[in-house]
């Protein structure tokens, strides 16, 4: 396998509340959808990804979800719905070379596994998009979504921990304070990024510790 060039750090924030009853998990659609793109070698953000997207099956967002988030209804209404954003994210990965006949190697790099294993396949079906995924029926998306690291993971073998932390309990544990909101996706992304600079700084390698679709 090449040597790892660049990590796609994601969060996405999504509709939700708290009891399931208003948004059901299955209809569950992304509300925020941030990207870091860091260079490896040189140790920059070559550039960031970041929309807002209009749900479309409970356009109206619940309380829970705006205290949890911070997202507002008014820019959630302003926002483009999810095929015209996705349209644009592909369009801004091909012009990184991320996507492509000869793509640099890159990996996406999320704070658990929900994001490419659950939210984004779930979204994908809700908008009619199919050309993503491996075949017709299947669960299991194309590359370079179809592999990530999971840094909640990577974290607690890295540092030998009994247990995996959430973001928060990784800051504390790194001695580092949480900048911005917690579940702002695009301020998500950054302090996740903070914690891959400090883990390579100890001595961590981002290259084979791939999670992975499931097969289906």
């Amino acid at each position: 396998m090449p040597r790892l060039r660049y990590l796609l750090v994601l969060d996405f924030e999504a509709t939700c509340d708290d009891t399931d009853k208003i948004v059901p998990k299955e209809e569950m659609e992304i509300t925020e959808f941030p990207t870091i793109l860091y260079d490896l070698h040189d140790d920059k953000v070559e550039a960031v990804f970041h929309e807002y997207v209009r749900p479309s099956l409970h356009p109206q967002l619940t309380k829970f979800c705006t205290d949890l988030t911070g997202i507002q209804q008014d820019t959630v209404d302003a926002a483009s719905p999810f095929p015209d954003v996705w349209e644009r994210y592909q369009q801004f990965l091909r012009s990184h070379n991320i996507l492509g006949d000869e793509p640099s190697p890159a990996v996406f790099l999320t704070c658990g596994d929900w994001d490419l294993k659950t939210m984004l396949p779930q979204q994908l079906r809700l908008s009619g998009i199919t050309e993503t995924f491996k075949f017709s029926g299947s669960r299991v998306l194309k590359p370079p979504f179809d592999r990530w690291i999971n840094i909640k993971k990577s974290y607690r073998d890295f540092y030998r921990l009994r247990y995996p932390k959430g973001m928060e309990g990784m800051l504390r544990h790194a001695k580092m304070e949480l900048e911005g909101r917690h579940h702002s996706g695009i301020d998500d992304c950054k302090n996740i990024l903070r914690l891959v600079r400090k883990m390579r700084q100890d001595g961590w390698k981002p290259q084979h510790e791939f999670s992975r679709s499931n097969a289906s």
